[in-house]
């Protein structure tokens, strides 16, 4: 590269006269350029204008997809709806039978409940801890005679603390065999009243003590040792029986007891266990476990004892082990359940039967339609009224949605085809646009329907107004109503007309999808085209460039070799004068 200071010899400003020079070549450079920057802008240009035309393929697919059937077909969708919505509810889909049928809920199906028969944990005594019955920290008053006694109730405080605070106020507290417990005076004479506004404790309130005819206290509660947070195999746990580690079944699913299974994991695990059908709880007021059935009917909750002894315990099994702890025989006590019911109901006069509220078409024979029990029919009230409808909600937003994405195709075309316009005198686009509108506005005798023309389902263009000059008569629009009662009329028709093998928007769709297709389509061949001619402008632009480049540095050079001869010149001149 050749360095140069302009004039340092001569003194003239060559590095401006190499870059006057330069910028008569870089002008030619400059015009490539906007040539470039126009192709470019007419493929952006292609580009949105196909945009605009894939979506219209994609909504005119919305209604042609129609034959494949199913949710795909707009046509065909149904509603169901119920005129009592408090006796049932419907869901429907396509299969079902546009008609009315008369539903009256006799009966609904229940839930089978299991509870244990007896209580499963052993009555609290004096080590039990109150905080496993429930009881929370806090004071409770006692009144003797009148005189306040306040009973402060601490963590860690056993059933036997309580009766020595209460002995010391003068109250005697006794636990029947049933876990109820009793209040009383001690010398029999005084008398005793419970409670006050200042009481922090719930023990009152938990174990529901009430004042007896006699003047003593009693407990509405029963008061039993186990609670949820019993380790089960523990031999302190509370339960009438030690629960050996092992497994056991509810439903569908086994579950496990190990040396750190406590009662409210274990409840957790059936209740989270889809398997099991079922859900659990301990209620502390009786001792016993309640296990509810997931599916309704009148059906037996399965409980098997397995090599726990888990189920027998809780009252519902009665099982016998060899010595390596494998069941040799066990019974379910299938009076510890309650059944629930089945559901009963009739439909136009047949009564049926089923083990769910929720009743498929298998059962209540009404094809395509799912009903949804909620209550019980009154003889006041009478039948309600399930009726399966057309649902033309979703095929108006798409019809809605083909005008729209047609109108944004015709306006588009107009706009880039215009005088001056990037695609102005792309004949095959305006003759896709041509095509398409004589399509939409040409009568269609081929469909096989009472309907031919577009205009008849209320598919129309506005009509030319000799005193409005701006009417764009271009533009379909949707008369709802009008399309709405076609539908009603000759749903066929209707789905012929738009969507069927020589429906118009099936025409449509050819000519857009024959446009937008890959590699032969006019978008793909017409962008290949431009970036054809980019590429040659780039290449060109470069050449360009290159020379530019080759003709700045021959000047430089040139200027400097002339500095240089003027030098050599100046240099002999004063060697002449010496």
């Amino acid at each position: 590269m050749t360095i140069s200071f302009s004039g340092l010899i001569s003194g003239l400003d060559t590095s401006s006269w190499v870059e006057a020079l330069v910028s008569v070549k870089q002008e030619k450079v400059t015009a490539l350029q906007e040539d470039l920057k126009s192709y470019q802008t007419v493929k952006d240009t292609l580009s949105s204008t196909k945009t605009v035309f894939s979506d219209l393929r994609n909504a005119i697919e919305k209604l042609t997809d129609y034959k494949f059937g199913g949710s795909f077909d707009l046509f065909a969708q149904n509603t169901a709806t119920s005129s009592n919505e408090s006796v049932f509810t419907a869901t429907v889909t396509n299969a079902a039978s546009r008609q009315n049928y008369d539903i009256f809920v006799e009966q609904l199906a229940t839930y089978t409940k299991a509870i244990s028969k007896e209580p499963a944990s052993a009555v609290a005594d004096d080590s039990t801890e109150l905080a496993n019955i429930g009881i929370t920290e806090g004071s409770f008053t006692v009144y003797v005679d009148g005189v306040k006694n306040s009973i402060n109730i601490e963590d860690g405080d056993t059933l036997g603390d309580l009766k020595s605070q209460l002995a010391a106020a003068g109250v005697k507290a006794e636990i029947d065999e049933t876990g109820i417990l009793t209040l009383s005076s001690y010398d029999g004479a005084s008398e005793i009243n419970i409670g006050a506004t200042t009481d922090s404790s719930n023990i009152s309130s938990l174990l529901g003590l009430a004042k007896q005819e006699d003047g003593t206290y009693t407990s509405t509660s029963s008061m039993f040792k186990a609670s949820t947070a019993s380790i089960l195999t523990s031999a302190e746990s509370g339960f009438n029986e030690q629960i050996t580690a092992g497994t056991f079944t509810i439903g569908g699913a086994t579950f496990t007891i190990d040396e750190n299974t406590t009662l409210s994991s274990l409840i957790s695990e059936i209740n989270s266990n889809d398997e099991a059908q079922a859900y659990a709880y301990w209620d502390d007021a009786t001792g016993k476990l309640n296990i509810t059935s997931t599916k309704e009917g009148a059906s037996y909750i399965n409980i098997e004892a397995g090599t726990s002894n888990f189920t027998d315990v809780m009252g519902f099994t009665e099982s016998e082990w060899d010595a390596d702890g494998n069941v040799v025989s066990s019974k379910m006590f299938t009076e510890a359940q309650t059944l629930g019911q089945n559901a009963v109901f009739t439909v136009n006069g047949t009564q049926i039967t089923s083990t769910s509220n929720t009743v498929t078409s298998d059962i209540s024979r009404i094809e395509g339609v799912t009903l949804t029990l909620k209550g019980v029919s009154t003889e006041e009230d009478g039948n309600a009224t399930l009726s399966v409808e057309q649902d033309s909600t979703k095929l108006v937003e798409a019809v809605n949605g083909f005008i729209e994405a047609y109108n944004a195709a015709i306006d588009k075309v107009n706009e880039v085809t215009a005088s001056g316009a990037d695609l102005h005198g792309e004949t095959t686009l305006t003759s896709l646009r041509n095509s398409i509108r004589s399509y939409a506005n040409s009568s269609n005798s081929t469909n096989g329907g009472v309907y031919t023309l577009l205009s008849q389902i209320g598919i129309s263009t506005a009509e030319a107004d000799g005193n409005n000059l701006s009417t764009d008569t271009d533009k379909l629009s949707l008369d709802e109503d009008k399309f709405l009662e076609a539908l009603q009329e000759n749903p066929d028709s209707v789905a012929s007309l738009l969507a069927g093998e020589n429906g118009i928007l099936t025409h449509i769709e050819n000519s857009v999808e024959q446009a937008l297709s890959a590699t032969t389509g006019f978008f793909d061949v017409k962008s290949s085209s431009i970036d054809s001619d980019i590429s040659r402008m780039e290449e060109k632009i470069s050449k360009q460039e290159k020379s530019i480049d080759s003709y700045r540095t021959k000047l430089e050079n040139q200027f400097y070799q002339m500095e240089m001869a003027i030098a050599q010149m100046q240099q002999n001149y004063s060697s002449f004068l010496s």
